[in-house]
């Protein structure tokens, strides 16, 4: 209980929140995670798509700016063209020519003033121009250009005063009908034309696209009439500043300028021309904004909804059937174990309601097991030993029941056999009585025997001093026996050392003999080789090869010898290892009658020893009988005590018996 209580106590203390709450905000913090991982990945996703699209949207605006322009250049260029050929072609003179050059006047919206040409001596045809005395068309730029160029090129760009508009000169070199350059004809485009262009072209609300002269950096065409003209060097550290940049290092394709400006450029063909296409990086994005709150709100609503239907589910399913189980686990602890609970799943929530269900019927059965052994306790408390358990006990009691029938059958062996020892006490004091009766009646007749036992001993004492004197005397001549012995024994060694000195130079002989038959064979071996070679040498061999018959014989007859004389070695060794076999038999047998004389000796010692002793003892033993004559006068008062005491004994197990009897036992 007390561990209960503490344990109550520990959890009291923390902070409650249910498993319902727990499960719930793990829930909703995982949705919630994965909701933000999905907007991020849509909001990346629509923003790469939003800002391709942008790109996509300045290289089409770029390129239809640019082929607009290109347009409008070539449509020009090639009348400028038409109208220069007229004249190549005919051959114009100068009346010709000038009557053609007013004919060209407002021919086209472009170039309104039409024609003019400059011949190569400095004359000027206009249609509406007269120059001054000071003017030399020589010096100027657009005939500097033009007579160097087959075709129509542009040239720089300027602003008229007398229009108010930007200008920009075309001119090609004329020639006359044999190739030769006779002038440059030229005219004033006006560039109106390009501001129409580029101010219809729109880029979301705030984009769009104007023209840069490279040469001069001039814008020549934009949205604002008021910027149209300026140089792109009159800006500082705006998107125009950056454009030029672009421009200069001729970094063509798409920017971005300080993280919030797209910018693209690109060259504009048969020209000096750029065009420069801009977005705001915000308005691209704009839409990304409005999805992304869009989105985003949808979200939460979606979030909200789900925490919603999640609370309801998860205290339904999970929150509902653990308030059930916890309630049944508290009342259980406070010892309530008539429990029944209801909830009903196929789910792990559903076996654990199977599982406590089953464990408060094993509680309960568990109160039924603790009834019965407290019973039990109290039964044997009272003496009654020959119970018995009734239920069929499992797990841990059934350790219990098990020592309970262990304690009752000890307890039942153990009375039973002092019951048993309390008779046989009972019984056995009695003997014990009539034995004390006896012995002390015997102590009465042994102390006229002892007095009679002291008389022989003394007699018998006088005996063994006799036989310790003869002893002595033939422990002497023993001694003097096993001396000869020992001497004998030794002699018998040095000659087994002299024969087996004999078998050792046997073997050195056999050795050498060994040697001499190896030296024959080498040397019957060198005969052969000499024969053969003596026979390969022919008659100047033949006293060789007699010499070498006699070696081959002489080597056999060694050979023949060694071996006989290995047969005599082989013989005396073992002639002298019969000896030495003789000799060690015969120094065995003097060991032997050695060890026998010393037993001899021994025996004959210790006789005269023990005849001392026992000369002593029966000094000793004459003085002990007086003792034991006082011993037996001392065993007759014990007698008589013992049986007093033995009938106090049997009084004492009687008395035992009836104590035994108060326990209830088991039938043995």
């Amino acid at each position: 209980m007390r561990e209960t209580k503490r344990t109550s106590g520990r959890n009291a203390g923390r902070g409650k929140r249910g498993i319902t709450r727990k499960l719930t905000s793990a829930i909703v913090v995982t949705i919630a995670v994965m909701v933000a991982l999905l907007l991020l990945i849509v909001y990346n996703r629509v923003s790469s798509a939003l800002l391709e699209k942008s790109e996509k949207l300045l290289t089409e605006t770029t390129d239809k700016a640019i082929q607009e322009t290109s347009a409008w250049i070539n449509k020009t260029i090639t009348m400028l063209e038409m109208q220069k050929d007229t004249i190549e072609y005919e051959n114009m003179d100068i009346p010709e020519m000038k009557d053609y050059i007013k004919h060209t006047v407002d021919q086209n919206a472009a170039y309104p003033a039409g024609l003019y040409v400059a011949l190569t001596d400095g004359s000027l045809y206009h249609a509406s121009f007269v120059p001054g005395p000071d003017f030399n068309a020589l010096e100027k730029s657009w005939y500097k250009n033009g007579i160097e160029s087959e075709n129509f090129i542009l040239g720089d760009v300027y602003f008229d005063e007398d229009s108010q508009s930007y200008v920009v000169g075309a001119s090609g070199a004329l020639k006359d009908s044999k190739g030769k350059v006779r002038g440059v004809a030229a005219a004033d485009v006006y560039l109106n034309s390009i501001s129409d262009i580029v101010q219809h072209i729109k880029l979301e609300k705030t984009g769009g696209i104007f023209l840069v002269d490279t040469r001069t950096d001039t814008i020549i065409g934009h949205q604002d009439k008021e910027i149209t003209g300026k140089a792109l060097s009159e800006f500082h550290g705006d998107m125009y500043a950056y454009a030029a940049e672009q421009i200069h290092s001729k970094a063509y394709g798409l920017s971005l300028y300080n993280d919030d400006m797209y910018i693209q450029a690109a060259e504009v063909p048969n020209s000096d021309w750029t065009a420069v296409a801009y977005v705001s990086k915000a308005e691209v994005l704009s839409d990304l904004k409005t999805l992304t709150g869009i989105m985003v709100g949808v979200s939460v609503i979606a979030v909200i909804i789900a925490i919603f239907l999640i609370i309801i589910l998860v205290r339904r399913i999970i929150g509902k059937p653990v308030a059930e189980l916890n309630g049944v686990a508290a009342k259980i602890a406070e010892g309530e174990l008539n429990q029944t609970i209801r909830h009903c799943s196929n789910d792990e929530l559903g076996e654990l309601a199977d599982n406590f269900g089953r464990t408060v019927v094993r509680l309960r059965d568990y109160v039924v097991y603790i009834d019965e052994i407290s019973e039990k306790l109290q039964d044997i408390a009272q003496g009654n030993l020959a119970f018995t358990l009734s239920h069929d006990y499992v797990g841990e009691f059934a350790k219990i029941r098990e020592s309970l029938e262990k304690i009752s059958l000890s307890l039942n062996g153990t009375l039973g056999q002092i019951n048993k020892a309390a008779g046989e006490v009972a019984e056995g004091s009695g003997y014990v009585s009539d034995g004390a009766q006896t012995l002390s009646q015997g102590s009465s007749q042994q102390t006229d025997a002892v007095e009679l036992l002291a008389t022989h001993i003394s007699e018998v004492s006088d005996g063994i001093q006799k036989t310790a004197s003869g002893a002595k005397k033939a422990n002497d001549i023993a001694q003097q026996a096993g001396s000869k012995l020992l001497e004998s024994n030794e002699k018998m060694q040095h000659m087994n050392t002299a024969i087996q000195k004999i078998s050792g130079k046997s073997s050195e002989i056999h050795n050498i003999i060994k040697t001499i038959e190896d030296i024959a064979f080498q040397t019957n071996i060198l005969a052969l080789n000499a024969a053969v070679e003596a026979a390969r040498a022919g008659s100047a061999g033949k006293g060789f090869a007699v010499v070498a018959d006699e070696v081959r014989n002489l080597a056999g007859k060694s050979s023949e010898a060694a071996k006989n004389t290995t047969i005599l070695i082989d013989q005396t060794v073992e002639a002298v290892e019969e000896g030495i076999n003789i000799a060690n038999d015969t120094a065995a047998s003097l060991m032997e009658v050695v060890a026998l004389a010393e037993q001899v000796t021994k025996l004959i010692d210790g006789i005269a020893q023990y005849s001392a002793k026992q000369a002593t003892a029966t000094e000793a033993v004459i003085n002990g009988i007086d003792q034991i004559s006082n011993v037996v006068q001392s065993n007759m008062a014990t007698a008589e005590k013992s049986a007093a005491a033995s009938e106090e004994l049997s009084g004492q197990a009687n008395m035992l018996k009836d104590l035994v009897a108060k326990f209830h036992l088991r039938d043995r």
